[in-house]
């Protein structure tokens, strides 16, 4: 039996848990836009160090409050191959907001969940009806739409943002295989054990000395980082994921003001149609999921030996 989250308002859960994850895109919105400031001074995969050893600090008080046996884990091969997915996708990111406009590269990263549905099917044989593989159809041209390849508009890119939805869905599926036997904290403590020491060797041959302004943003990424995981995780927790879910999607309308007041950046008429058009599938595929979830759990047990 779980214990109930202790809770800090008088606020209903449902209305809690929005305004955690709406706090989270607030976190996750502010790691976007400091991307490009960053890696206009220092190589891309040096901020990448530099945040993951950062956020390792920031998550070291866990590992006293766990206790240094809650680190013995199972399934280590497993572990390894989310920390290669979790290292590209990461990398990939950080590339996408400094080579692409913010808000395409925020549209096409929603992409995520439609190449999740496609491994889960493939790598965990999960059953996939008609009804989703529409929706991931459906999604895929909404990437096509702001993407527009073959009118001379197409951004080559554009193949860092696929390339980070593709290894951080490839993440997510080997978090839901781990998450049947390991310990969803040390989970995210290892991500920091693991990545860490692998970006710190290509960092040091390019590392450069941050300015103190430069180092004040790292820190700032770092602590909104971890900040945002601990808010959805906080979210979750107290709401069904069909209520705070949606509002993760927040951050294309904040990220493209930003991009806008910040950079100068006015994103093309086909970016928001394209990003609608992956929204709606993605919540789509939610929603089934959501339906499917509801029935298995109705469904009679079987009795064993029957």
């Amino acid at each position: 039996m779980t214990t109930p989250p202790r809770r800090w308002t008088s606020l209903p859960p449902p209305v809690e848990g929005v305004l955690w994850m709406a706090f989270a895109c607030v976190c996750w919105v502010s790691n976007t836009l400091i991307v490009r400031p960053v890696t206009d001074e220092i190589a891309p995969i040096q901020m990448m160090f530099v945040r993951l050893a950062i956020s390792l600090a920031v998550m070291l008080p866990f590992v006293w409050h766990l206790g240094w046996s809650a680190l013995r884990i199972q399934r280590k091969g497993l572990y390894a191959v989310r920390a290669v997915l979790m290292f590209a996708s990461m990398l990939a990111w950080i590339y996408s907001i400094k080579l692409l406009p913010i808000a395409d590269a925020v549209a096409l990263a929603f992409t995520a969940p439609l190449f999740a549905t496609v491994m889960a099917a493939l790598f965990l044989r999960e059953r996939v009806g008609v009804r989703r593989w529409s929706a991931v159809v459906v999604g895929f041209v909404g990437a096509l739409v702001i993407l527009r390849p073959g009118v001379g508009l197409f951004d080559p890119n554009s193949f860092f943002v696929l390339l980070n939805a593709a290894t951080w869905a490839g993440a997510v599926i080997v978090i839901r295989v781990l998450t049947r036997t390991e310990n969803p904290t040390v989970m995210v403590l290892y991500t920091f054990i693991l990545l860490t020491p692998m970006s710190a060797v290509p960092a040091f041959f390019v590392w450069q000395e941050p300015s103190l302004l430069c180092w004040l943003l790292l820190v700032t990424v770092a602590v909104t980082g971890v900040l945002g995981h601990l808010a959805s995780t906080r979210a979750l927790s107290l709401a069904d994921t069909a209520v705070v879910i949606p509002v993760e999607y927040l951050q294309l309308p904040l990220n493209a003001i930003f991009a806008y007041m910040l950079f100068g950046e006015v994103p093309s008429i086909y970016v928001p149609i394209g990003a609608t058009i992956i929204v709606s599938a993605v919540l789509y595929i939610s929603h089934r999921e959501s339906v499917r979830a509801k029935q298995a759990a109705r469904a009679p047990k079987v009795p064993h030996g029957s």
